[in-house]
């Protein structure tokens, strides 16, 4: 069934919720790790536990939250009303994330740095979990859809890189008596707070500007049904029994823990592997950002050309391949040491990592929209909550694992905290840059786990069509005075729920 684009507008508002995750991502992937290692004298075990537990609770609320936003009916809808419902959690704990009081033991900071990990990361569930699956029913067409996550994907990139320039120009500026801010604990409050406040905005619009589609998502018309765990994992089960799911799910995962252990040691790597100042940081930031910008454009491209497995197989090995050369170069001393080089150099492949990573992380979301219609045409039912809270359960391992697996790299290697760039051992730097390219070859190689997936645009369009015989065979599973058919917000086409 052919379908109008959704309009810009919609688009608009739906992406601004982006915003949040860019944000968290930046704090989780960029400075987390250095803040509590090398400013706060946390050992690297302790600090990667942490966010491994946090990644326990997240196993949990990630698809108990899509679940629950699955089954529910509400004048809100089925998303709305958990979108609401985080911004201001998030914003408070994400603050005092970043704000331990002072003297705290080492086991007293691991239990604050635990516990304000899990309620941040609780919190952004409630709505990253919803806010994803309201983009994936907004659509059923498959290149549209596709088109609506490069809006989301824009804005999360244009966000990160306000949150870079901010950082870098703001709160961590080098001084003649202070030339790396990052290895200080007060530029950390400010940003902390600003990023907060910018979080909590960001949320609050985009969940008042989509409020408009509620009546005419695909799920809007389906029945409610009582919230319960046993039902959330029966779901997931269920979910797990697909093997293009199963593909999609082990494949980003992989993918994701290796990113999240790259983010983890990039402030390491910076700092310390290539001794940067905090402008050649800034420029690697920004180059990553671009990167992201000029590689959107490509996704619905590489998606006609390639279809969408093939093109996250290739933006995995190229982002792999891209962001371990240098290091793996000077491992075996073939990097200059000049800085006038040596920087143009680390920035043009950092632009190049981004370009291919964008493309496997908005086809990877488009493709579980996809698999969400195929469950409506095998179940009956929309459950797109509990796809994407495994989704985001995947994603958030970026951070979780990636933390974990980044801190135990530490100490196995003896990093020393507290550290100044210039005073590590070279034997030290040297076996990071070898951790730091097996790991990128383990991940090349694992590519192979995305090879079952067998939802290609033929089959999708397959089931659309089926679904769409289905609803005009049964057009009104609920009375039409609990779902009014009011006009079409957007031009959006109109999708009855299935049975």
């Amino acid at each position: 069934m052919a379908q109008s684009p959704v309009s810009l507008r919609l688009k608009f508002f739906f992406a601004i919720g982006q915003a949040a995750e860019s944000i968290k991502n930046f704090g989780f992937g960029t400075l987390l790790m250095l803040y509590y290692n090398q400013v706060l004298g946390l050992s690297g075990s302790y600090a990667g536990l942490a966010v491994a537990i946090a990644i326990a609770a997240d196993a949990i609320s990630d698809p108990a939250v899509g679940s629950w936003s699955d089954g529910i009916r509400s004048k809100l809808g089925r998303r709305h009303p958990f979108m609401y419902a985080a911004a201001l959690p998030l914003a408070v704990t994400y603050y005092f994330l970043f704000m331990p009081p002072e003297g705290l033991t080492e086991f007293e900071l691991f239990l604050w740095f635990t516990t304000f990990a899990i309620l941040v990361r609780t919190a952004l569930t409630l709505f990253h979990v919803p806010y994803l699956s309201l983009g994936a029913e907004m659509t059923q067409d498959y290149h549209e859809r596709t088109k609506i996550v490069v809006f989301r994907t824009a804005f999360g990139i244009i966000a990160s890189f306000v949150v870079i320039a901010i950082a870098w120009n703001f709160f961590f500026i080098k001084t003649p008596d202070n030339p790396t801010p990052q290895l200080t604990r007060e530029p950390y409050f400010e940003y902390a707070l600003l990023s907060s406040i910018i979080m909590s905005s960001m949320m609050f619009v985009s969940t008042w500007g989509t409020k408009e589609v509620i009546p005419h998502l695909a799920g809007a018309r389906q029945a409610a049904r009582p919230f319960s765990m046993s039902k959330v994992y029966s779901d997931l089960f269920q979910a797990l029994q697909n093997p293009s799911f199963r593909a999609l799910f082990v494949g980003t995962l992989l993918f994701f823990i290796y990113a999240g252990i790259q983010a983890a040691l990039s402030m390491h790597l910076k700092t310390f592997y290539w001794e940067l100042d905090t402008k050649a940081i800034e420029y690697w930031q920004y180059a990553a950002v671009a990167g992201g910008i000029f590689g959107l454009p490509l996704v619905p491209l590489f998606n006609r050309w390639f279809d969408k497995k093939w093109t996250v197989i290739i933006g995995v090995i190229g982002a792999a391949i891209a962001g371990t050369l240098p290091v793996m170069m000077k491992v075996f001393g073939l990097m200059p040491s000049d800085p006038d080089i040596l920087v143009p150099i680390l920035v043009a492949l950092a632009l190049l990592g981004s370009v291919s990573g964008v493309q496997a992380g908005v086809t990877v979301a488009s493709m579980m929209g996809d698999i969400a219609d195929e469950h409506e045409l095998n179940h009956g039912t929309r459950q797109e909550g509990i796809y994407f809270g495994s989704y985001s359960f995947s994603a958030k391992c970026t951070s979780a694992l990636g933390n974990l697996c980044a801190g135990f790299i530490l100490d196995i290697i003896s990093f020393p905290t507290n550290s100044k760039p210039g005073m590590v051992p070279e034997d030290v730097l040297t076996h990071f840059g070898w951790v730091y390219g097996v790991v990128a070859l383990i991940l090349i190689f694992s590519t192979w786990v995305f090879w079952p997936y067998s939802l290609d645009k033929r089959r999708h369009a397959e089931i659309v069509e089926a679904l769409s015989k289905r609803r005009m065979a049964d057009p009104d599973p609920v009375p039409v005075e609990e779902a009014p058919r009011t006009p079409l917000p957007g031009n959006i086409s109109p999708l009855p729920a299935g049975d």
